[in-house]
C-alpha cells in the first residue's frame, strides 16, 4: 500500500515480440495489449520489434504474453531474446511450395485438379488462425481477405491459383519480415561493436575482465587491433582510432592524453590507457542505440495517415469486391462464376501489405542508417519534417562558432605585449573562465612563463584580482571602467586605475561554417542566425561565414529566439540548430530542433535529431537523407497504388485473374522492400 494521495509508481517494461513483421502486426500487438487494464500505455514499433509498456501496477509476464500469444507472437524479455530464425512467410512457403510443386507433377501424371487442394489449405491454415483470433479486434484484416480467396478460388475449382496465391502471400509476408530484420539489424550492429572483455590495470598488473564489470574510476588498457570497452579520457598513450560509427568519418581520429573515447571505438594504431567515465551501458554507444530504437517506434504524419486510411481501405475493398461478385448475376442476369472470379481476385489486389510497408520501411531503413552514421533522429516525423522545411537557423556560439574564445589581439600601454600577456596570466591562474583558458594558452603558445602571483581574489562579473612582481593588479570588465564594452573587448589589464593592456577576443568561426551555409543554400534552403551576442560581433560572423543581409540577428533574448522561429515556421517550415541551454527554448518551438552532441544535455533532450560528429557537414548529410527518404516513401507509395490500380482495371475488364492479381501486392511488396533497402546502404556526403 501506497501512503494516502501518493500513487503507486508506474512500471515501463520493454519486450521483444517474435513475428511482429509487418504494421499490420503492430496494430493487432497493440491493441491486445491495450485491452488489459493495467496497461497505460503500449507503443509497438515494427521497425525495432519491440514493445514498450507503461503500467498502472506491476503485472506478471504470464498476462501480457496470453494477450498476445494466441494472435501468433511471443513477448521475449530483451535478456531472452535469441537469433532470429527464418520469417514466418518464408517457412509456411516452403512447405507449401513444396506440396504445390508435388501437386504438380501428380497433376501432369493424369490426377485431377483437387491435388491442389492440399498445398493451398496447408498454406492457408495459419492466415486463417490468425485472422479467426485477430477477429474481434480486426475482422477485416489481411489475413481475413486472403483466407476468403483462397477457400472461394478452391470452391470455384481453381486449384493451382488458390494455392499460388497462398505460396506468393507468404512469399510476401517473408520479404516483410526481411525489411524489418534489415532495419533492426543496422542498429544491432552497433551494439556488436562493444568488445566481451576488458584489460583492466590494478596494483597488482594486469587482469582480463568482463565489459559489464567496468566502473567510472577503472583504467583499462586497449591495444592496436582493439575495441574500447567503455567511455572514458585517454590518460596514456596515442593511437589513431575509428570512430565511424559515432561521425560517419572514414579517417581515424588522433588521440593523446586528455582526449575523451567513447566505447566501441577500435584502434587502428598505437594503444592507450583510458581512465573509464561511464560503463558502456551507460555510455554513448548504448544512448545512440536506446535513442534510435524509441525513434522507430513513433510514428510520423505520413505513416499515421496511411495506418487510418488502411483501416477504411481494407473493408472498403472486401465491400466493392462483393459489390463485383454478386451484383452483375443479381442485376444483370450475367454467369456466377466468372463474376466471383473476379471478385476474389479483386480481394487479393486490394490486400495493403504493400501499402502499409511502404513508409514505415522507407523510415525505419533511414533512421538506422543515419544512427551508423552519427545522425541521430529521435522519430519518424523528424524524418518527414526535415525533408520539407524552407529555413535553417543557428545559433552562433558553439554552433557557427568553435565555442572557445581566442586572444586575436593586445594593446599595451608602458609594457610590452609580452609582459602584458605574462602578467594576465599569472591573474587568470586560478580560474576555468574561458577567457582565462585564452589568455593562458596565448602565453604557452608565445612561451611565456607567468610570475608568481599570490591573494588571488575574484569578484563575479567585475574581474580577477592578484599581486604580481610587487603590483597589485586586476584583470577587469570594461564596463567598470565605464567603456563601452563593444564586441571582442573582454578584458583590461590594470594596476589600481592605471590601464597597463587590453586583450581583444574573437570566437573564430568553424572551419566547415561556410561550406555548409552554402551547401544549405544550394539545397534551395535559407539559413538564419539568431543569437544572443552582441549585433556587431553576430554580423562579422555573418560576413565571414556567407549569411546576406539580413540573415543574421544579434542582441536577442530567448525570448526573442521563440518569436523569430514562430515568423520562420510561418514561412514554409523551420529547423533550429543549437548546442546551449538557452538554444533548448528554440530547440523545441522550431518544427525540428537539431542539437550538436558537443552541447549541453538541455539541449539534446529539447531536440528532435542530433548530429553526433564533431563536423557540421553533418547536417547537409541529415537533410539529404531526410530527402531521400521522404523521396523512397512516395515512390513507395506510387508503386503499391500504382501496381493495385493497373490490375484492378485489367481484373474488372477480365484480362487477368487470381495470379496477377496476388502478384500486384507481392510484386509491390518486392519493389518497396528493395527500394528501402536501398537507404540501409546509402552513401553520404556533405
Amino acid at each position: 500500500m501506497y501512503p494516502e494521495g501518493m500513487k503507486a509508481p508506474r512500471v515501463v517494461l520493454t519486450y521483444e515480440v517474435e513475428n511482429m513483421d509487418c504494421a499490420d502486426c503492430v496494430r493487432k500487438v497493440e491493441s491486445a495489449l491495450k485491452k488489459l487494464p493495467e496497461v497505460e500505455a503500449v507503443e509497438a514499433s515494427y521497425g525495432s520489434g519491440k514493445v514498450r509498456l507503461v503500467l498502472k501496477s506491476p503485472l506478471p509476464d504470464a498476462a501480457l504474453k496470453n494477450a498476445v500469444e494466441p494472435l501468433g507472437y511471443r513477448l521475449k524479455r530483451p535478456e531472452e531474446a535469441g537469433g532470429e530464425g527464418l520469417p514466418f512467410g518464408f517457412r509456411w512457403a516452403m512447405v507449401s511450395g513444396a506440396l504445390y510443386a508435388l501437386a504438380w507433377t501428380l497433376h501432369a501424371v493424369g490426377l485431377g485438379a483437387f491435388v491442389f487442394a492440399l498445398p493451398a489449405l496447408v498454406g492457408v491454415a495459419p492466415l486463417a488462425y490468425k485472422a479467426a483470433r485477430g477477429f474481434r479486434q480486426n475482422p477485416v484484416g489481411i489475413n481475413t481477405l486472403v483466407t476468403i480467396a483462397t477457400l472461394g478460388a478452391l470452391l470455384i475449382g481453381a486449384g493451382a491459383e488458390a494455392a499460388a496465391v497462398v505460396v506468393l502471400f507468404l512469399i510476401g509476408e517473408g520479404l516483410e519480415a526481411q525489411a524489418a530484420r534489415q532495419a533492426r539489424k543496422g542498429l544491432k550492429g552497433l551494439a556488436e561493436l562493444l568488445p566481451q572483455t576488458a584489460l583492466r590495470l590494478t596494483e597488482g598488473g594486469v587482469e582480463e575482465v568482463p565489459a559489464s564489470a567496468l566502473k567510472a574510476g577503472d583504467r583499462v588498457r586497449v591495444m592496436a587491433g582493439g575495441r574500447l570497452p567503455a567511455d572514458g579520457v585517454v590518460i596514456e598513450g596515442k593511437a589513431e582510432v575509428d570512430e565511424a560509427f559515432l561521425t560517419g568519418e572514414s579517417v581515424p581520429a588522433f588521440k593523446q592524453p586528455g582526449d575523451p573515447v567513447y566505447a566501441g571505438g577500435r584502434l587502428v594504431a598505437g594503444g592507450l590507457v583510458v581512465e573509464v567515465k561511464k560503463n558502456a551501458e551507460a555510455g554513448l554507444l548504448a544512448e545512440i542505440t536506446r535513442l534510435a530504437e524509441a525513434a522507430l517506434a513513433k510514428k510520423g504524419a505520413t505513416e499515421r495517415f496511411i495506418d487510418r486510411f488502411s483501416r477504411y481501405y481494407t473493408p472498403g475493398v472486401l465491400l466493392v469486391a462483393a459489390l463485383v461478385a454478386a451484383g452483375p448475376p443479381l442485376f444483370l442476369g450475367e454467369a456466377f462464376l466468372p463474376w466471383l472470379y473476379k471478385g476474389l481476385a479483386l480481394l487479393l489486389i486490394g490486400c495493403p501489405c504493400a501499402l502499409v510497408l511502404s513508409v514505415p520501411a522507407a523510415t525505419a531503413a533511414a533512421i538506422a542508417r543515419g544512427a551508423r552514421g552519427g545522425l541521430l533522429f529521435k522519430s519518424a516525423a523528424s524524418v518527414e519534417t526535415l525533408a520539407r522545411v524552407r529555413h535553417v537557423a543557428f545559433d552562433k556560439t558553439g554552433t557557427l562558432t568553435e565555442g572557445a574564445p581566442r586572444l586575436v589581439r593586445i594593446e599595451a600601454e608602458g609594457l610590452s605585449e609580452d609582459e602584458a600577456l605574462a602578467l594576465a596570466s599569472a591573474l587568470d591562474a586560478a580560474s576555468d573562465h574561458p577567457l582565462a583558458r585564452a589568455i593562458r594558452t596565448a602565453a604557452e603558445k608565445r612561451g611565456l612563463r607567468a610570475p608568481p602571483a599570490a591573494g588571488h581574489r575574484q569578484e563575479p562579473g567585475v574581474g580577477v584580482f592578484a599581486e604580481a612582481e610587487g603590483r597589485r593588479l586586476g584583470l577587469i570588465n570594461p564596463r567598470h571602467l565605464g567603456e563601452d564594452a563593444g564586441p571582442g573587448t573582454a578584458a583590461v589589464l590594470v594596476e589600481r586605475e592605471r590601464v597597463l593592456a587590453r586583450f581583444y577576443f574573437e570566437d573564430a568561426p568553424r572551419p566547415e561554417a561556410r561550406a555548409v551555409i552554402a551547401g544549405l543554400r544550394g539545397r534551395g534552403l535559407r539559413p538564419v542566425l539568431l543569437s544572443g551576442d552582441h549585433p556587431a560581433a553576430v554580423a562579422r560572423l555573418a560576413e565571414a561565414v556567407g549569411l546576406l543581409p539580413g540573415e543574421a540577428r544579434g542582441g536577442l533574448l530567448p525570448e526573442d529566439k521563440l518569436r523569430a522561429i514562430e515568423s520562420l515556421r510561418q514561412q514554409g517550415g523551420v529547423a533550429m540548430v543549437g548546442d546551449g541551454i538557452n538554444d533548448a527554448p528554440a530547440l523545441a518551438a522550431a518544427d525540428v530542433g537539431v542539437a550538436v552532441w558537443s552541447g549541453t544535455q538541455a539541449a539534446l533532450d529539447s531536440a528532435d535529431a542530433a548530429i553526433l560528429e564533431k563536423d557540421l557537414k553533418g547536417l547537409l548529410k541529415m537533410v539529404d537523407l531526410a530527402r531521400r527518404t521522404r523521396a523512397t516513401m512516395i515512390e513507395n507509395i506510387a508503386f503499391a497504388l500504382g501496381l493495385k490500380g493497373i490490375f484492378f482495371i485489367t481484373t474488372l475488364l477480365g484480362l487477368t485473374g487470381l495470379w496477377p492479381a496476388v502478384l500486384s501486392d507481392t510484386g509491390a511488396t518486392v519493389l518497396v522492400t528493395l527500394n528501402s533497402a536501398r537507404l540501409l546502404g546509402l552513401k553520404m556526403w556533405p
